[in-house]
């Protein structure tokens, strides 16, 4: 099966061998939003403009980057995804921007690099998953696969690097165990 992963990591931009590792809790903000996928262009910018005017408002520091969580998937037309960032502690957030916790345990992770290779990496993530013998906590529903905590984290200042193809994202699912 390790024969496989260098030809994976030249398809989906993969910068890193996947591997499983243990998260404590995370306490972030957050908006939530479902869309279709053609619509993250659009939509997932104003998300994060109104998480930071939060923080802003609130005089919160960020703990780290941003990241989408994907509550449910059932791609392409229905994304139940939001936009989170971490904070030290817990806020008291309700509404638009509400107070979340990203679960403790273990996590299957990989960095790729470049949007375009979003989906490929997390296909390709899901099938590393699988082949060592995991699973992930989700389960399947009427809206599409629902997910306890699978989230890309925003590694690049994207107001920095405006060029999508140079963004990196490590991609973190929660398998059993």
């Amino acid at each position: 099966m390790r024969a496989a992963t260098p030809a994976v990591e030249r398809r989906t931009g993969m910068d890193n061998q996947p591997k499983i590792e243990l998260r404590p809790e995370r306490h972030y903000v957050g908006t939530r939003q479902v869309m279709a996928m053609r619509d993250f262009d659009r939509e997932i910018p104003a998300m994060l403009a109104t998480v930071s005017k939060w923080l802003d408002s609130h005089h919160v520091r960020p703990a780290s980057r941003p990241f989408l969580r994907f509550h449910v998937i059932d791609m392409p037309e229905r994304m139940d995804v939001e936009l989170g960032i971490p904070t030290e502690h817990a806020q008291n957030a309700a509404g638009e921007v509400e107070s979340q916790v990203l679960p403790a345990g273990r996590y299957a992770t990989a960095v790729y690099t470049g949007v375009e290779n979003g989906v490929e990496a997390n296909t390709q993530l899901l099938d590393w998953i699988a082949a060592q013998g995991e699973q992930p906590i989700a389960h399947v529903s009427e809206n599409g696969e629902v997910f306890q905590a699978r989230y890309e984290t925003f590694l690049t200042d994207t107001e920095a690097e405006p060029d999508q193809r140079r963004w990196s994202f490590e991609v973190a699912i929660q398998v059993r165990g």
